[in-house]
């Protein structure tokens, strides 16, 4: 297996580093490409909350890879609720503004992958992903209550439509499964160039710190282990790495950085116990339960029978504005292109 490389770049120069990554891997002729830019976006937050992609990040990218002349869309799959949509959680964000408008729901259309080897059999992924020649992941330097930390190969979960992902939870709720799951999800279309953003973190704890760092590579796996090593933790804590080294994803002794590894003193993960794994999965499990009896609906009479709803149904579960919840995926593609907003979601048993 070849080295793998990851790049530790400060951030005071930000596009000046950004254009260096970029010209290391061997993405320095974007010209005329089409580029998906893929940020955290994991909910609604403003910057200095520091738990989605920091928007000077997503910015400089997006202005290097135009200047580059690339044909570049953002996008990522929040879970969609009926209180923000998609495109105003990426307002909410400063997403739209970093992107200078280039922000597209990469929710509306999906394409099913059938991969009978995988645990994750079928699966729905956004058709920008599939389509474009470059993927670039943005993800965040996080922690995360089920997988430890969420980095490189957890944010590429977001390539799947929003309301898919609270259903893959309820069906796999242990942690190894999950992981698992995960790994599979990030093999059907590996992001080309992974940006971590550290210029600004949190740790589980709400404490903050300032590394104005940004982590760069083209194996997720890789990254992410570099990634905990920032965070001062033992890398097979978070499940994704123990799963990727056993499965020969990746070979730490073959991980080449280039520049300097600071870890951040006193950062806190989430809180380890006997039986937390378990007490985690459980809670996991009644959570995703319940959340997966909310059902589209639509109220006819704010419809106004533009179709868009039913163009967009991967699954073709919506006919003369009633909704077949039996064919029903639960994606909530509908909740997001009605115009109207007449398609809201409901608890129902």
């Amino acid at each position: 297996m070849k080295k793998s490389r990851v790049y530790i770049k400060k951030g005071e120069q930000l596009r000046t580093s950004i254009e260096e990554i970029f010209n290391n891997v061997g993405f320095d002729h974007a010209g005329g490409k089409n580029v998906v830019v893929k940020p955290n976006m994991f909910r609604a937050a403003k910057p200095e909350e520091s738990v989605v992609t920091d928007p000077r990040l997503l910015s400089e990218t997006v202005s290097f890879l135009v200047d580059a002349g690339a044909d570049v869309i953002v996008g990522d799959n929040p879970v969609p609720n009926t209180a923000r949509t998609e495109m105003e959680i990426a307002h909410y964000c400063g997403f739209v503004a970093a992107s200078n408008g280039r922000f597209r729901n990469i929710g509306r259309y999906s394409k099913k992958i059938t991969r009978k080897e995988n645990l994750l059999k079928e699966v729905y992924v956004s058709q920008e992903i599939l389509d474009c020649d470059i993927l670039v992941s943005l993800p965040k330097l996080r922690t995360h209550d089920l997988t430890t930390m969420s980095v490189a190969v957890k944010n590429h979960f977001g390539i799947i439509p929003g309301g898919l992902k609270p259903h893959i939870h309820s069906r796999f709720p242990r942690i190894e499964d999950f992981s698992r799951v995960l790994i599979e999800v990030y093999e059907l279309r590996p992001p080309d160039l992974i940006i971590v953003d550290c210029l600004d973190v949190i740790d589980a704890r709400g404490k903050r710190f300032t590394p104005n760092t940004i982590i760069a590579g083209d194996n997720g796996h890789a990254v992410d282990f570099v990634c905990a090593e920032i965070a001062g933790i033992d890398p097979y804590l978070i499940p994704t790495l123990k799963t990727a080294k056993d499965k020969g994803l990746f070979e730490p002794d073959k991980i080449e950085c280039i520049g300097e590894i600071e870890p951040l003193k006193g950062y806190s993960i989430p809180f380890r116990f006997p039986l937390r794994n378990s007490i985690v999965e459980f809670a996991a499990r009644i959570l995703y339960r319940i959340w997966l009896t909310r059902k589209p609906m639509i109220d006819s009479s704010m419809c106004t029978r533009c179709l868009a709803c039913e163009d967009v149904c991967p699954v073709g579960a919506i006919q003369n504005q009633t909704i077949d919840h039996k064919k029903c995926i639960k994606c909530y593609c509908c909740l997001e292109v009605c115009p109207n907003k007449a398609i809201t979601t409901k608890f129902l048993v």
